[in-house]
């Protein structure tokens, strides 16, 4: 997945994904529902994985020969797979954000900002979004005018 879109959060807490990116969460073609996960990101926004890139992710973050009991990789553990939130994606191509995800992301109802980050969309409030995102959203709209 690539690529940076604004979308609406209604007042119900639901998100549209951009279609583009509906086939990542294994969205079935004939009624367009999928699954997702969604995790509390390190950097104060909210990731939302397709169900086997979580898997994968875990996989690769956690190997066989790691101690388990060590601090770092329980800590790790904790935020990657103990905050993880499975999520239905609608007919609609939306899914509906827990309101204590909002909260640590600063969300509220109206517009947010999806950043596609390979295997995973990154959601931010656009208060805290990275700046270099912001200005590509901004140059986007210029260029279609």
């Amino acid at each position: 997945m690539y690529g940076t879109s604004r979308q609406k959060l209604d007042s119900n807490g639901r998100v549209s994904i951009p279609i583009k990116h509906l086939q990542s969460f294994n969205a079935d073609s004939a009624t367009g529902t999928g699954h997702g996960v969604l995790v509390i990101g390190d950097d104060g926004c909210i990731e939302l994985f397709p169900l086997d890139a979580f898997n994968e992710e875990i996989q690769k973050t956690f190997s066989i020969q790691e101690n388990p009991r060590n601090v770092n990789t329980r800590e790790q553990r904790r935020r990657l797979i103990g905050n993880a939130y499975g999520v239905d994606i609608d007919e609609r191509g939306r899914l509906s954000i827990p309101n204590k995800y909002r909260e640590f992301a600063g969300l509220k109802s109206g517009p947010v900002i999806l950043s596609a980050c390979g295997e995973y969309l990154e959601i931010w409030s656009p208060e805290t979004c990275p700046k270099l995102l912001l200005e590509f959203l901004a140059e986007e709209r210029i260029r279609q005018k």
